[in-house]
């Protein structure tokens, strides 16, 4: 694993041209690493068809046999094939591409379909290289980024090595620059009030009108987040009234097994995992923030690359947000969102 410390970032970034993004593509070695295998597939599928089927008794009986030789016909085949292949493996690797980006890396692959991974920064806790025989020899390799639930692989990439020391500094410069603002402005932003992407819950499970744990406070928090993620981000603050007033989380703290704050960064995951789904943890920052001694959280919220759910014991909703609040769409509605929120930017 390379780590390179965020005071070396500025240096970093004139080594490497980075300016807010960064488009890498695979090495070409992968055209014809693909090309062998396919071209391999092929002539086994071919040998194994043929000794099943004659095609030369099966070439008689169409009426341009009459016209045309069979060896000539099959010259004709062949070409097209190749041809097809060589153009289809050439697409495929010039339309895949990784573009880094200060928060995050999107990898965008497909040739009439297109689909987008995004990998946010902020969620690896790991970033390691692997260079092969070949791969030192024509300067590619991998980079394996790692967070708490999975794993991803930018394959057949050019001097990975250089990459790799990208990203840990970009990801520790996120870091550095996202603690660093939010002390100084995280005041500030409580003074501003709601916005479409900024709401403020005085708890997350402690009903104070009725003095006892209400469940659902808890979803609706967990809705608010879900319409984050399927738009285009925000902030949602814990332990705040709707005036932008602190008035902290101990009755929540008090109401849970463990009653501090790691107690409640817990019980938030775990709700988090059962209603929204751990694959989108990743997307999610809880930060503990404290303002005249009195706890509140900052949950930080990236959009997300796929639609997420709301799931409850009763149904599964889909939300958006709208304005200052959050809005539930019908099946139909859904639909459409989705269609222009996600897959019409993967065309």
């Amino acid at each position: 694993m390379v780590i390179v410390s965020a005071s070396t970032i500025s240096n970093g970034m004139d080594r490497f041209g980075f300016n807010n993004s960064l488009v890498v593509k695979k090495s070409p070695v992968v055209i014809v690493k693909t090309f062998i295998v396919l071209q391999l597939t092929a002539v086994a599928v071919f040998f194994l068809a043929s000794i099943v089927a004659d095609y030369g008794e099966i070439y008689e009986h169409l009426p341009l046999s009459s016209s045309l030789s069979f060896y000539i016909v099959e010259a004709i085949g062949l070409f097209i094939l190749e041809t097809g292949l060589v153009f289809y493996i050439f697409f495929q690797w010039y339309k895949e591409s990784f573009d880094i980006k200060p928060d995050k890396i999107v990898h965008s692959q497909g040739i009439v379909f297109r689909k987008k991974t995004v990998i946010p920064l902020k969620s690896l806790h790991s970033v390691d290289y692997r260079q092969g025989p070949l791969g030192r020899l024509t300067k590619y390799g991998s980079i394996n980024l790692k967070n708490n639930n999975s794993k991803f692989v930018m394959d057949h990439i050019p001097e990975p090595q250089k990459y790799a020391e990208l990203i840990v500094q970009l990801k520790d410069g996120l870091a550095t620059s996202i603690d660093n603002g939010l002390a100084d402005k995280f005041e500030g932003m409580l003074a501003g009030g709601e916005h479409e992407r900024l709401e403020f819950k005085t708890s997350l499970r402690w009903d104070m009108k009725q003095n006892k744990v209400n469940k659902n406070l808890e979803k609706a928090v967990m809705k608010t987040i879900t319409g984050f993620l399927n738009s285009m981000g925000g902030r949602l603050v814990i332990g705040v009234d709707d005036s932008g007033r602190v008035v902290g989380l101990e009755n929540d703290y008090n109401s849970l097994p463990k009653p501090n704050a790691d107690g409640f960064q817990n019980h938030f995951t775990n709700i988090f995992h059962s209603m929204i789904g751990p694959e989108f943890r990743q997307f999610v920052d809880l930060s503990l923030k404290k303002i005249d001694g009195k706890d509140c959280y900052l949950v930080s919220v990236l959009p997300a690359d796929k639609p997420a759910y709301l799931r409850t014991e009763e149904n599964e909703d889909f939300f958006i947000r709208t304005g200052n609040g959050t809005t539930s769409l019908k099946l139909s509605e859904a639909a459409s969102y989705i269609d222009s929120h996600w897959r019409g930017k993967l065309l």
